[in-house]
């Protein structure tokens, strides 16, 4: 039977009044939140931290959030239980499905098709407004032909334990990554790598000296970092030389960091022609990659061998320890970016990297480390791969599902 989105439900019906009173909002963005998955809930306090007047639209379980501004970025989400303090931007519009008519799980997984995401994104192409964006209205305007109940429930229900899945992937990711980074905080931070007797050095009496760097471990020493790393600067084809674009090589740009460690895939793709045109090697897996303009100090390990533009270094461990030159780099990042007084730098130059001084450990200590990692890593590796298997998956059946074009049995849908 055929609806229109606002015929089964209601668009941003429930917003923040000044009147009530909330000492503290759980509080998620649109730039927080892709593809259902969240990066960031900030929790502000009122009286101590700032609410964006953003900070608008009550939500309850079953609803929908769609972020109005550049639909194809994929800013949307499911709301799976209530949360009386969590409130989102005004960015989003708010869809309350009325479940007597549909699944919400269902219009979830139809709303946030690629053709309907693609849909969005040309009107908001056409829009006056100072970013491509839509209203509220252009998605309660959408048409939708609704199955029986039990096929919305199957396919919500097959979407759903995909989805699952690859949170559950990524749940475990960054679990590892957080491992990785207390034991090298716990052994190159705090110095409580394990001694000759497998005790934590430091708090067993290991001994220490003074530094330009403060007070280090015996055998210990100040380096550049320049000593152990190379520094490596990437180019980019000429837009407009079609034979450049668009091959099978993975083409890194700032735009690609997420909110994974690991970058599988690339928004661009070049050639191998495009490659050799251009000042960017094939960086291999595990390179490391730090955005160096604009939003500098994200960073990202290939996943795999790929090219990179000039927004961007790319660097390797001249003895191929990218582990740990990954963990050093994560602390000097901090003092890059921040600087001394918390300034934020709008780029990150050759000579920014070349002064920065670290305090280098012993080799045999830096390879135990890469030894204990490497699983850690390769694990990480292993599941980022996967769930891109499962998100091309997702993306292939769900439309044909949604079409017909895949049959469901009907013990199946009974099942369900």
């Amino acid at each position: 039977m055929g609806y229109k989105i606002k015929d089964i439900a209601e668009l941003n019906s429930s917003s923040l009044s000044d009147k009530e009173k909330i000492d503290v909002i759980q509080y998620l963005d649109t730039g927080n939140i892709t593809r259902g998955f969240i990066a960031e809930i900030a929790t502000l306090i009122k009286g101590a931290d700032k609410i964006p007047s953003r900070a608008k639209r009550k939500v309850k379980e079953g609803d929908i959030i769609y972020s109005t501004v550049r639909p194809n970025q994929e800013h949307f989400g499911f709301i799976d239980k209530d949360s009386a303090n969590l409130i989102v931007s005004t960015g989003f519009t708010v869809i309350s499905v009325k479940k007597e008519i549909v699944n919400p799980y269902f219009l979830y997984c139809y709303l946030t098709q690629k053709k309907i995401t693609e849909y969005l994104q040309g009107i908001a192409e056409n829009s006056t407004t100072t970013y491509p964006s839509i209203k509220a209205q252009d998605i309660g305007d959408l048409d939708i032909e609704l199955p029986s109940r039990e096929v919305q429930n199957f396919i919500a229900q097959f979407i759903l334990n995909i989805n699952n899945k690859i949170s559950l992937n990524i749940d475990i990711i960054n679990n590892l990554e957080e491992t990785s980074n207390l034991l090298f905080k716990n052994w190159f931070i705090d110095f409580e790598f394990p001694n000759e007797q497998g005790l934590p050095y430091r708090s067993s009496g290991g001994g220490m000296v003074e530094s330009e760097l403060g007070e280090v471990p015996i055998g210990w020493e100040s380096v550049h970092l320049s000593s152990i790393s190379e520094f490596l600067s990437g180019g980019t084809p000429k837009t407009k030389e079609e034979s450049y674009w668009n091959g099978d090589i993975p083409f890194f740009t700032p735009k690609d960091v997420g909110s994974s460690l690991y970058c599988s895939d690339t928004e661009k793709h070049i050639t191998e022609l495009g490659l050799n045109k251009c000042n960017s090697r094939l960086y291999p897996k595990n390179t490391i990659f730090i955005t160096a303009r604009g939003t500098v100090g994200k960073m990202a390990l290939a996943n795999r061998d790929m090219a990179m533009n000039q927004s961007c270094f790319a660097l390797k461990h001249k003895q191929d320890k990218q582990f740990y030159l990954l963990g050093v780099i994560s602390k000097l990042l901090r003092e890059i970016v921040q600087g001394a007084n918390g300034a934020v730098f709008n780029a990150i130059n050759l000579g920014d990297l070349n002064c920065l001084k670290i305090t280098k450990a012993p080799d045999s200590i830096v390879m135990k480390y890469e030894e204990i990692v490497l699983p850690l890593f390769e694990k990480m590796s292993q599941l980022e791969f996967e769930n891109i298997k499962l998100t091309k998956l997702r993306d292939t059946l769900l439309p044909k599902l949604l079409s017909g074009e895949i049959e469901i049995p009907d013990e199946s849908v009974v099942e369900s």
